[in-house]
């Protein structure tokens, strides 16, 4: 069901005024969907004309965008309910950086299907909320049930092989090493094998340093 899903996912977009934000979410949707063409938008209008110009099958919302005030409930609610209003044959997820219960709740009654806080986004994190919405038909992730480990990174490693170990340093609890080669391969268009592989040549020289962080 997830796998038919992610096929009928293929124009996307993303409205969100943080541009690291954006692109982290282009990457994690690059890594989750079959085939997908990713826009984005940074404000209002720009998403309300692209709107009204193309058919998305996913569309992406911080609420808290430019020209409204993010500590408004009701302004809140206006950004996402403009959008959805405008995208009526779209699946809409939200992205917040301030998440509440009964901010999700109001948001559901617009149709949203996804409620995400900003610090769950992490590698993997949207194969979880499309896994979730296949077989539940939403996915809510607040940033209470999302903890992060330290930042780490080693210069030593090729950014490849410091891609692979953030994803093994955050995979989620019942996920297995074997599962994670799998998105990997996925990810980097290789094989699972090949991805293990790098993941091996990079915890060696981890352990070379002395230096060897929690989850390796």
């Amino acid at each position: 069901m997830a796998e038919l899903l992610t096929k009928q996912m293929q124009n996307v977009l993303i409205i969100e005024d943080q541009h690291l934000m954006r692109t982290i979410l282009v990457d994690e949707l690059k890594t989750a969907l079959t085939t997908c063409f990713v826009q984005g938008a940074a404000n209002i209008s720009q998403a309300i004309d692209m709107l009204e110009t193309s058919q998305f099958d996913l569309v992406i919302i911080d609420p808290g965008l430019p020209g409204f005030d993010p500590r408004s409930q009701a302004d809140r609610i206006a950004v996402v309910q403009m959008i959805v209003e405008r995208s009526p044959n779209a699946i809409h997820f939200v992205i917040t950086g301030s998440d509440t219960d009964e901010e999700w709740r109001a948001f559901q009654k617009l149709g949203v299907s996804a409620y995400l806080a900003k610090n769950f986004i992490r590698p993997g994190s949207m194969i979880e909320v499309l896994d979730d919405f296949a077989n539940d038909g939403q996915s809510v992730r607040f940033s209470d049930e999302a903890p992060s480990p330290p930042e780490f990174v080693y210069s030593g490693l090729t950014p490849r092989e410091q891609e692979i170990v953030n994803w093994m340093r955050q995979r989620p609890a019942g996920k297995s090493r074997r599962e994670i080669y799998d998105e990997l391969g996925h990810r980097f268009d290789i094989d699972a094998d090949s991805a293990e592989k790098y993941y091996k040549r990079a915890r060696a020289k981890l352990l070379k340093t002395g230096i060897l962080p929690k989850g390796l």
